[in-house]
């Protein structure tokens, strides 16, 4: 399964392990902000990082875009993110029966 629909299926569900959150590229500079489309927000405190923004999709790719930023934008362009992400621990994704 490739990148892509790792992060649709989990992102669907309205989680994303630990793991992948590592794993998603943080969103930097867009030449229209207008394009970035909100999936959920994030507020994790993991063991060798902190989380607090949103993943946010723009064209194909799905990001992370802390909150500082979010911020920074909302006088220019309106946040509109309906759900929060669960973020599944790596402890609670293999205490999870396999099905």
């Amino acid at each position: 399964m490739d990148w892509s629909q790792i992060m649709i299926r989990s992102l669907n569900e309205g989680s994303i392990r630990e793991l992948h959150l590592y794993q998603v590229p943080v969103l930097k500079n867009v030449e229209n902000w207008n394009e970035v489309k909100e999936v959920g927000k994030v507020d994790f405190h993991g063991k060798h990082s902190d989380y607090k923004g949103a993943i946010v999709q723009y064209g194909a790719s799905y990001f992370f875009l802390p909150n500082a930023r979010i911020n920074a934008l909302s006088v220019y362009r309106k946040w509109n993110f309906k759900k929060t992400l669960k973020v599944v621990t790596e402890a609670e994704h293999k205490k999870k029966p396999a099905g």
